[in-house]
Parts: structure tokens; C-alpha cells; sequence
């Protein structure tokens, strides 16, 4: 009973958070300055991540430091927000892909592949390029962590680029274009699609907290 209420406390939380990401869109809407749409997204995640946590003195301190922040600096604000999300979405994943490849550990994709198939034992063709696909993902997160530093040679703002949708976009062309290849080179398989991939990491997510 208490484990299913956290659960719930716990999606209202993320739901809050990421309500951060749209609220600024809609006080722009109705016609807010840069100060009000900075402090209501800095406000939304620090309730987000109060509730997520569970540490509510602790993100009420910070929170409000940073609206304060946000209401003087609104702009460079909402830029280290947005780095400090990019940064920390890609670091997660990096650390978890990174250490399933260390000895003795099952390579990432592979777990997630053989969860994704009910839980058996890869054929060595499969248990091969889900390893080797394991390494391609270290390799793009290391790159996209890397891309918004190279940016900073180009165009006034280009770093950006990456932040606010660009890394997703990439993201989301490099799963369609690697559920071809995979078609491809693995024959005889009854492959998932990228979404079900996502669906089983989200469960193995959930499991793991």
C-alpha cells in the first residue's frame, strides 16, 4: 500500500517537472515577461524534484534561491537550466551503458534485448551486436555531451542547438535508422520496434527504483 502511494507521489512529481518544461510556453502565451517565464520554470521542477525526492527542505532552500536567481538573470537562467537537464539526462544513461560493459556484467542492450524476448538466452549472433550496439550508444552520449563545447565555434547561440530538441531529434532518427540495420544484419528474428525497446527500459527503470 505504501509502496503504491510513493509510486503515485512519485509520477505526480515527474509530472510536475515536466510540466516546468511547458508552463513557460504558456505564461509566454498570455503574455509574460522573460522574468516570470524563468521563475515559473525554475519553480515547477524544484516542486518536481521536492516531491520526487522527497526532500522537501532541501529543494525548498534551492528553489527559491533560484527563482530569485531567475527573476535578476532570466535569460543565462533558463540557459543553465537547460544545460544542467542535458547534461544530467545524458550522464544517467552514460553511467548505466559504461558500467554494464565492465567484466563480468551483462552489456546493457543485451539485458534489455533478452528482457524485451521473454527472458531467455540470446542467440551469439544477437548477444554480439547488442554488445557492439551497447558501445555504439556509450560512444553517441559521450559525442552529445561533447557537441554543445564544439557549438561554441560556431554561429552565436548554436550551442543551444542540441539543448532544446536538436539531441532528441538525433535520438530519435538514430533508433528508426538502427531497427533497419538491425532487420538487416540479424535474420530470422522476430524484432521489436524501437518503441517496445523504450517500453522495457522505462519497466527495468521502474523495477531498479
Amino acid at each position: 500500500m505504501i509502496a503504491t502511494r510513493l509510486k503515485y507521489v512519485r509520477s505526480a512529481g515527474g509530472l510536475i517537472f515536466l510540466l516546468g518544461f511547458l508552463c513557460p510556453y504558456f505564461v509566454q502565451v498570455s503574455g509574460g515577461g522573460e522574468k516570470t517565464i524563468a521563475a515559473v520554470l525554475v519553480l515547477c521542477q524544484g516542486v518536481g524534484l521536492a516531491i520526487l525526492t522527497g526532500r522537501w527542505l532541501l529543494w525548498s532552500i534551492v528553489t527559491v534561491l533560484l527563482v530569485f536567481l531567475a527573476l535578476i538573470f532570466p535569460a543565462p537562467m533558463r540557459n543553465v537550466d537547460a544545460l544542467v537537464i542535458y547534461g544530467v539526462g545524458l550522464i544517467v544513461p552514460l553511467r548505466l551503458f559504461i558500467s554494464s560493459l565492465a567484466p563480468g556484467r551483462e552489456p546493457l542492450v543485451s539485458a534489455l534485448a533478452r528482457q524485451a524476448h521473454g527472458g531467455g538466452a540470446l542467440r551469439e549472433d544477437i548477444a554480439l551486436y547488442t554488445r557492439l550496439q551497447t558501445w555504439f550508444w556509450v560512444v553517441f552520449l559521450v559525442l552529445m555531451l561533447l557537441l554543445p563545447v564544439f557549438l561554441l565555434a560556431g554561429p552565436p547561440g548554436a550551442w543551444l542547438w542540441p539543448l532544446k530538441g536538436g539531441a532528441l531529434g538525433l535520438l530519435a532518427i538514430l533508433l528508426v535508422v538502427e531497427y533497419g540495420v538491425r532487420r538487416l544484419v540479424i535474420r530470422n528474428f522476430d524484432h521489436v520496434p524501437p518503441w517496445a525497446m523504450i517500453h522495457v527500459w522505462k519497466a527495468r527503470s521502474s523495477d531498479r527504483t
